[in-house]
């Protein structure tokens, strides 16, 4: 190939590629001018007058209507040009959990040497990724006054996030009024994301630990006493409702200005099982049925949280359904986003039972795990253990030493879980940043064999180790 031909080819192929891209924009226009409410009543008034002109056969009022049509045209050209060589950008976080507020940053950077962007506004919409929900569930908006010549301006959007599932951002619209606001200019950007917002998160009460702890003594058939847990030390917590005053740290609550408790870990941790039966009956569905429904799942979600913070145990996370699904995994942080971002699309059934959900359960957990079965209809787990293929007479008397069963519509999560009005992802991030601080902590205080207080985690922000990525940065330039 010669030189010609080497140069000839790119010119080419950029050629093809503008051609291309102006047949694609003349059949979708990614443009467009709509006359606003005022452009619609001052086009009538200059038609009234044009009309009148014409009729009486008064060059004033011809002239006057003549010079009217000025500010229209005026607009029609400086609108269109307002929006040249301009860049936009959207900055979302990955996830984000329900009842949390939700922040969006907008940058607008203006490219031009000389001209300012003046007037100039944001319409985004996030959507649904469920085809059944209609309408988008946020709309954001944002304003920017003036964009200096090459210069950027971010605004900042927040409000309340939406109901857990998956949603996505439509195309972003980025449109102006100036300079009369007789005429306005839109132009259609594509910058698709997604946003995954996971169920609520709570604090599990003393209550629940306690529960915990009798259902794990009962199968080991003998109790802990105190000495042994003083001497398996985990780390520090904030304070809990219910907490004994034994178990406050006074030094570390001194200096932090808030209370810490002592937090103690068995030394054989069992593998958790967490069984969920989002059930809903087909007709005449009350608010109070989907609230518990929303509730179990919240509730779920809280445990599978608290349980990533220590790794090392097992995790098994099953669901009733027309099919029923399960995810098993070691205890991390990248189990904890599948099980959430799982949690936040499942959806309520009225088909399959506890019976078909043992059979989708691998044997290790049926032989051995603590059970947590959390549903919003009675269920009696001998019929349903007596159902299920895999499990035998004997294997299902072991399996109803360790199981426990909640009722979300009885209210019997109400003792379990509180939910504070602290933001859900910053939990989170504590959590799971200060796991293996404490869990280094705990092991050298062991080795010591004692708690000497001086110590103090540092909390840090999680750097997106989970799949969904902490925050998405997309733009895109006009």
């Amino acid at each position: 190939m010669s030189v010609d031909d080497k140069h000839r080819g790119p010119s080419s192929n950029s050629r093809a590629r503008r051609i291309a891209r102006g047949l694609v924009s003349a059949l979708v226009p990614t443009e467009r001018t709509i006359l606003t409410w005022e452009g619609r009543f001052y086009g009538l008034a200059m038609a009234i007058l044009l009309t009148a002109g014409v009729i009486q056969q008064i060059n004033l009022i011809l002239l006057v209507a003549t010079f009217a049509a000025g500010p229209l045209v005026a607009s029609l050209f400086s609108s269109r040009a307002m929006l040249k060589r301009l860049s936009v950008q959207r900055r979302s976080p990955g996830y984000v959990f329900s009842g949390d507020t939700l922040v969006i940053d907008y940058a607008l950077e203006n490219g031009r040497r000389r001209m300012a962007a003046l007037a100039l506004f944001i319409e985004d919409a996030l959507v649904s990724v469920d085809r059944s929900v209609t309408g988008a569930a946020l709309s954001p908006s944002v304003f920017f006054a003036r964009v200096a010549a090459r210069d950027r301006v971010r605004l900042r959007w927040q409000g309340p996030s939406p109901k857990r599932g998956k949603y996505r951002f439509r195309d972003l619209d980025l449109a102006t009024r100036a300079p009369f606001g007789i005429v306005e200019r839109r132009v259609t950007i594509p910058l698709p994301e997604q946003l995954v917002v996971y169920p609520k998160i709570g604090q599990l009460t003393r209550r629940w630990f306690q529960l915990q702890r009798q259902t794990s003594e009962n199968r080991l058939g003998q109790r802990h006493d105190r000495s042994a847990q003083q001497e398996e030390y985990h780390g520090l917590r904030d304070y809990r409702a219910g907490d004994s005053s034994r178990w406050i740290h006074w030094r570390t609550s001194a200096r932090r200005g808030e209370l810490m408790v002592k937090e103690f870990e068995q030394q054989n941790e069992q593998d958790l099982a967490i069984l969920i039966d989002p059930w809903l009956p087909r007709t005449k569905v009350s608010p109070l049925q989907r609230e518990a429904v929303e509730q179990a799942i919240s509730f779920a979600a809280t445990i599978c949280l608290e349980t990533c913070r220590r790794q090392g145990r097992r995790l098994v996370l099953g669901w009733t359904g027309a099919t029923p699904g399960v995810i098993q995994g070691q205890a991390s942080v990248k189990l904890v986003h599948e099980l959430l971002e799982q949690l936040a699309v499942l959806r309520y059934t009225n088909e399959g039972g506890l019976a078909e959900l043992f059979d989708a359960l691998p044997q290790a957990t049926l032989r051995d795990a603590l059970l947590i079965v959390v549903s919003t209809r009675p269920h009696n787990l001998v019929e349903e253990a007596e159902r299920s293929t895999h499990l035998t007479a004997a294997s299902a008397r072991s399996l109803l030493g360790r199981a426990v069963t909640l009722n979300a519509a009885q209210g019997e999560l109400n003792d379990l879980v509180q939910y504070a009005e602290s933001n859900s992802r910053n939990l989170l991030e504590q959590r799971l940043s200060s796991a293996e601080a404490e869990r280094l902590t705990s092991q050298e205080e062991r080795r010591r064999g004692k708690y000497s207080g001086d110590g103090e985690v540092v909390v840090e922000t999680l750097s997106g180790d989970g799949p969904p990525s902490p925050q998405n940065d997309r733009s895109n330039r006009l």
